[in-house]
């Protein structure tokens, strides 16, 4: 019998949008934006994933349908509203440049107190902070020097950036994010428990290799690092590229599999026989293997006795 899905909590207003809910996936993708974006940066993500993947994108506050509210950067907030929004699914975090970041901060916030943590962690376009090249503050740019800045990065189209009217939308969410990013400062901590995938354009200068490959060191669980064609937003072109890879990453973990135990801590949590007879179906397996390997080290010992017994003794 198919046990139904838990009702998901209502998330604090306006935190999580989804332009293509799928309450009967199996994995929830929280996806953290850029400096200076908005949860719209993924609207197009559902169409390049499976149908067992839903993307949640985070608002920000002081941008798109939040525009009102004072643009500012709080993990805690952010961590607090996917905990609100969660509905027992195993879940993810994918974030790009300071997104990325954030996203491994929320790792870190979510997989404490014996909270559930993510099954899996995306980082995109950033450095680990230890070895993020050091640059003067942009946060405090004029407006100009900014929007400079952002042009020759390409984080935005070129029409928002000649157009006065649009700037002080791009430009007030912007600074708010770069101070945040300029201000944080990395603790070192326990590794997360869950496996890292680390994707970055090939001629991005802000993630090379030396600086996307020690994001290695922030996990026990293994992690992989891939690069792609492109720069800083190498997404935007390489997008169907980056979610079949992500996929695949995601579909180790959302299949609930023996090495998973936080997946098998929060179904038995949630009470959900149907997925936990699944896992009673993988230790089974592991028991026959384990049988059949104590039946081969039996055979062994018995034809090592019976050879000692046909040895001469020594003399």
């Amino acid at each position: 019998m198919n046990t139904p899905a838990p009702a998901r909590r209502p998330a604090p207003p306006r935190w999580i949008t989804r332009t293509d809910p799928r309450p009967d996936a199996r994995l929830t993708l929280y996806c953290l934006p850029h400096a200076g974006g908005g949860a719209s940066a993924y609207r197009n993500w559902s169409a390049g994933l499976p149908a067992w993947v839903e993307v949640a994108a985070v608002q920000l506050p002081g941008r798109e349908n939040r525009i009102a509210d004072e643009a500012l950067v709080d993990p805690a907030a952010v961590a607090a509203a996917i905990t609100a929004d969660r509905d027992g699914r195993p879940y993810a975090l994918f974030g790009h440049s300071m997104g990325g970041v954030l996203a491994f901060e929320l790792a870190r916030l979510l997989s404490g107190g014996g909270r559930v943590g993510p099954v899996r962690l995306g980082i995109s376009g950033v450095a680990h902070p230890l070895l993020r090249a050091a640059r003067l503050p942009l946060s405090g740019l004029p407006d100009e020097e900014l929007l400079d800045w952002v042009r020759a990065l390409g984080g935005a189209p070129e029409w928002a950036l000649s157009d006065p009217q649009f700037h002080e939308l791009l430009l007030t969410p912007l600074r708010a994010d770069l101070a945040w990013l300029e201000g944080h400062v990395h603790q070192a901590a326990a590794p997360l428990t869950c496996p890292v995938s680390v994707f970055a354009g090939e001629d991005d200068e802000h993630a090379q290799p030396a600086g996307i490959d020690s994001w290695r060191e922030e996990t026990s669980a293994g992690c992989s690092v891939r690069r792609y064609p492109g720069g800083h937003f190498y997404l935007d072109a390489q997008l169907p590229a980056l979610l079949r890879d992500l996929a695949e990453d995601l579909s180790e973990r959302a299949e609930g599999r023996p090495g998973d135990m936080s997946v098998h801590a929060e179904d038995l949590a949630e009470g959900r026989p149907g997925d936990i007879s699944v896992h009673a179906e993988d230790l089974s397996a592991h028991a026959g293997k384990l049988s059949a390997q104590a039946g081969e080290l039996s055979a062994r010992a018995e034809e090592l006795s019976t050879s000692a017994d046909h040895t001469p003794p020594r003399r």
